[in-house]
């Protein structure tokens, strides 16, 4: 089915004539308000160019040197409704206005992870959570789990400040796959203290799909995917060189935790750069009825990006790299470890046209070395994992008519481990993997239709270990997944919207050959080495509504789960060296229902209400049990009152906001025994609690570089808590962050 998808897609028709190679033409307009006045600084992106440009004080824009083409084009300025727009490039200038009209809902202007084709996030087949602008200032974390944490279907599975997992719809690890700008990334998930290394601060967005997405980039997308999404190289065709620059500030006062960002970038005709920079560094964090010990920990990366465009496409190469030291806190205060975390990643892509399609091509390599030690001062490695992956991708994006665009692409990957250090949890081993993709979009008016299939194929070498006592093996999986989506738009504001989707997730080398004792969960974990794919088939339904005051969107959902993949302890097996009870990884079905709700109301220009609710139910239906690590059922609000400004300050604000969390009931038998034997016996309950937080923000300065403050207090009532999902809550009673003070200054230069 996926071959004739490819046949279709490179078979059909062009709908534009055939053109040189070197002929290129221009995109111009004007971007105006309902009155007719021009809006100079509106932003006006390509997401296929990966290009953008600004209005001048006219309105006007332009981008020079386009190929023939079909583009998604956006516009978007603060105060006023996105607007996408498809325009064609066919052997001849284009000329596209657009009028935008005032809006007091500040809504993502597109996605672009969850189809192949850009979109908004009213139109997106499934369920899509954008975080930008000044939502995402606000929410940065040192984990991409704490930063996302808040977001409606989306929680933070910590050991601690460093490390954050996020959790989506009670799936975490290798059930959730993390992109940075479309890269996949490869950091070692299946371990629980293992979190994705990806930098934020520099980010222009966070694209969160909540649901399978395994047709479009294969296993582990059978949770969800995130996407950190980095804006466009700058192009400086027909126009003079520029530069610009971005500096943030911060403190959290709650674990003296500094952290400093900046971004330089500029283009001087067809050539684009970007360099970016981040760190933070912190102490032990304050709970509000102790300090919790060994809680520390320090990051610094950076990225470098160079870009071409040329008459015959573009081509971009990238550069990052993070570094982190992290504390890990364990139950007795003297034992300190910690974990030491370099990950390195590149990446070569480029964009070529075909006729009015385009060919996108990407190839990455990244390595993830993470060595582990018994205590802060000491040099010996205890355990190291040394992984490192290879990654090709090559898609084409045709426009089969005016109705019907698609993609149809392809994928080679190739992943080596090596292990280093004292002791070791998996041998060595070698992962290839192949697969086949196409995935079609359809606009026919009120209906919008999509669907897509893939092929993957799988093939494991394991090295012979004496020391975990398997020999030398091979593997093979396969898998065909699928995903069909349909929306309706009831009225200009009003969506319904239906997926069905499958993913899938092959087992990892963890769940199939570990033989050693896992410190996290005080157990003795063994692999099972005739694990096959989990599969799930998930089905969203769920309204959207958006209008200039008001964005809401609720919906429910239900992902059956089989072969998933799950340890029970096996009846009387105690490993004599630890004393920890034998776990034995197994396979079942699992059931997974649940909502989620978002709504933002701006009744007044000055009055902003937003919340959001959502809800897990998880049950591991081959042994009638509630699945762990379930997040409760929560709820978030905030109000923020906007004041106007003077010549002398903009944007003053004041916000107040909190959340609301229910006790964890539905424990798994497993997980209730651990929580009991906490402590030395006495026990850890799980909570019910109740957050505040209070926070102000002004900007001083005119023109074009104003200064933004911003100040926060979170956890104004300095509340004790344990988070439900917070790996320390065995460790240490209450390891909840107490009362923090957070300032922020930021500010920029130049053209950004």
């Amino acid at each position: 089915m996926v071959h004739l998808l490819f046949l279709a897609l490179l078979g059909a028709p062009e709908t534009g004539p055939p053109r040189g190679p070197a002929d290129t033409y221009r995109l111009s307009g004007v971007v105006s308000d309902s009155a007719g006045l021009p809006l100079p600084d509106a932003r006006i992106s390509i997401a296929e160019a990966k290009r953008y440009t600004t209005t001048n004080a006219e309105g006007r824009y332009e981008f020079a040197g386009l190929a023939n083409g079909t583009y998604t084009v956006s516009y978007a300025l603060v105060g006023f409704g996105p607007q996408l727009r498809k325009v064609v490039v066919s052997d001849q200038n284009v000329t596209q206005d657009v009028t935008l009209k005032a809006s007091l809902i500040e809504l993502p202007e597109l996605q672009v992870t969850a189809t192949p084709n850009a979109t908004s996030s009213l139109e997106s087949p499934q369920p899509v959570s954008v975080l930008s602008g000044e939502e995402l200032h606000a929410a940065q974390s040192s984990s991409l789990g704490a930063t996302l944490d808040g977001m409606a279907g989306v929680h933070n599975y910590s050991t601690g400040v460093g490390i954050g997992k996020p959790v989506i719809r009670g799936l975490t690890s290798n059930r959730v796959l993390v992109l940075d700008n479309g890269q996949r990334l490869e950091t070692q998930q299946w371990g629980d203290e293992h979190g994705p290394n990806v930098e934020t601060a520099n980010a222009e967005r966070v694209e969160v799909i909540r649901g399978p997405a395994s047709v479009l980039y294969g296993s582990d997308a059978l949770g969800g995917v995130i996407n950190v999404v980095q804006a466009p190289l700058p192009s400086a065709q027909g126009e003079r060189a520029f530069g610009g620059a971005s500096i943030g500030l911060g403190y959290n006062s709650n674990n003296d935790q500094p952290d400093a960002n900046l971004l330089v970038e500029g283009a001087s005709g067809r050539w684009g750069f970007r360099g970016t920079a981040a760190g933070r560094t912190s102490s032990d964090l304050q709970t509000p009825e102790y300090t919790l010990w060994n809680s520390g920990n320090k990051a610094i990366g950076g990225s470098a990006s160079a870009g071409y465009t040329a008459p015959w496409g573009t081509m971009s190469a990238t550069w990052t790299q993070l570094n982190n030291s992290i504390q890990i806190t364990e139950e007795d205060p003297a034992d300190t470890p910690r974990q030491r975390v370099i990950s390195g990643r590149g990446r070569l892509e480029g964009q070529f046209p075909v006729g009015t399609s385009h060919i996108d091509a990407l190839v990455t390599y990244e390595r993830n070395k993470r060595s582990e030690y018994e205590s802060e001062n000491s040099d010996e490695v205890v355990t190291g994992l040394y992984s490192q992956t290879l990654l090709a991708d090559v898609k084409l994006h045709k426009t089969i008519n005016s109705k019907v665009a698609g993609v149809a692409g392809v994928t080679a990957l190739t992943n080596w481990f090596q292990k280093y250090g004292e002791e070791t949890l998996i041998p060595e081993n070698r992962t290839t993997s192949a697969g086949a993709y196409g995935f079609l979009q359809s606009d026919l008016g009120r209906w919008q239709l999509s669907g897509g299939l893939r092929f993957d194929y799988r093939h494991l070498d394991v090295d012979a270990d004496s020391a975990l006592g398997n020999p030398a093996g091979v593997d093979t999986w396969t898998s065909i997944v699928g995903n069909v989506g349909v929306l309706y738009r009831v009225s200009q504001p009003i969506a319904l919207v239906l997926n069905v989707g499958s993913g899938y997730r092959a087992p990892s080398v963890y769940d199939l050959y570990a033989n050693g004792v896992h410190e996290g969960s005080l157990a003795f974990d063994r692999g099972n080495p005739d694990l096959t794919n989990e599969q799930s088939l998930n089905t969203d339904l769920a309204i959207r509504w958006q209008s200039s005051s008001l964005a809401f969107e609720i919906g429910g959902f239900v992902n059956l789960i089989s072969n998933f993949i799950y340890s029970v302890p096996l009846p009387g097996e105690i490993d004599p060296g630890s004393g920890f009870q034998i776990y034995q990884s197994t396979q079942g079905n699992a059931t997974l229902t649940g909502f989620e709700a978002s709504a933002k109301w701006h009744p007044y220009p000055f009055l902003h209400l937003q919340g959001t609710a959502d809800y897990v139910w998880g049950q591991n239906r081959a042994i009638d049990q509630p699945l762990p690590n379930m997040p409760p059922f929560r709820a978030t609000w905030s109000v923020q009152v906007e004041a106007k400004g003077s010549r002398l300050f903009t944007a003053p604000y004041a916000l107040f906001s909190g959340e609301a969390n229910a006790q964890q009931t539905r424990l798994n038998p497993d997980e209730a025994a651990f929580f009991a034997s906490a402590f030395d016996g006495t026990g850890f309950t799980p909570m019910a609690y109740a957050l505040l937080n209070f926070g102000a923000g002004v900007s001083i300065g005119g023109g074009s570089s104003p200064v933004h403050f911003d100040v926060t207090l979170r956890n104004l009532l300095d509340t004790p808590y344990s988070p439900a999902l917070s790996r320390n809550n065995t460790v240490a009673p209450m390891p909840g962050m107490g009362r923090s003070l957070l300032l922020s200054v930021s500010t920029s230069f130049g053209k950004l």
